[in-house]
């Protein structure tokens, strides 16, 4: 008489199997978790690097100055007068100016959920850059803004986080560099 194996696993093949994925779960959580908060730094400063980008071109489109805002004000039924101006905003207004300095209209904003800066903090050295109808910026000196998150921990090659500045030249140039100084001079992505 033969015995026939049935096909399948046993609970005992099954349990080690649940096991083993659970521990390399757990080994590869923390992993994870960096790369989200890394991710969620990556795209604000994206976020702002598009933004001056677009307030430079509506600068240049209409040959008029245009300034981009940097706000932590709700952007929800607000208006470009009653937004206020922060140095460490996670929102932000590019709007167009008229000859007597005053807001002609609004050309985009961008308000980001509080729940998905994960941390980011901001730090501007101005809140507002305002570019001039050729695309230069109206700043004596370039500015930077930094984007960092401390609650993850240093920025790199010290720690595990990377680091953003966006960088606005005074010829207007808009530049998303790292502030890693192990970074060579001539690679690109120094500031």
């Amino acid at each position: 008489m033969r015995h026939c194996r049935s096909a399948g696993f046993t609970l005992i093949e099954l349990s080690v199997a649940l096991t083993i994925a659970c521990v390399l779960l757990a080994l590869g959580a923390p992993s994870v978790s960096g790369y989200l908060q890394n991710a969620r730094l990556g795209a604000m400063a994206q976020s702002i690097y598009g933004g001056l980008q677009t307030a430079r071109s509506a600068a240049v489109q209409n040959n008029q100055e245009a300034t981009f805002v940097l706000t932590n004000s709700s952007l929800e039924g607000a208006t470009m007068s009653t937004i206020v101006p922060s140095m460490s905003g996670r929102n932000w207004w590019v709007y167009t100016v008229d000859s007597t300095g005053a807001p002609a209209s609004s050309v985009e904003s961008r308000a980001t959920n509080a729940n998905d800066i994960g941390g980011v903090v901001i730090s501007a050295g101005s809140p507002t850059f305002t570019f001039t109808g050729l695309g230069a910026a109206s700043a004596v000196g370039s500015t930077a803004i930094a984007l960092t998150n401390p609650a993850l921990g240093a920025c790199s090659p010290a720690g595990p986080v990377r680091c953003w500045n966006v960088v606005v030249s005074v010829g207007g140039q808009v530049r998303l560099c790292s502030p890693d100084a192990t970074l060579n001079s001539r690679d690109s992505r120094a500031c």
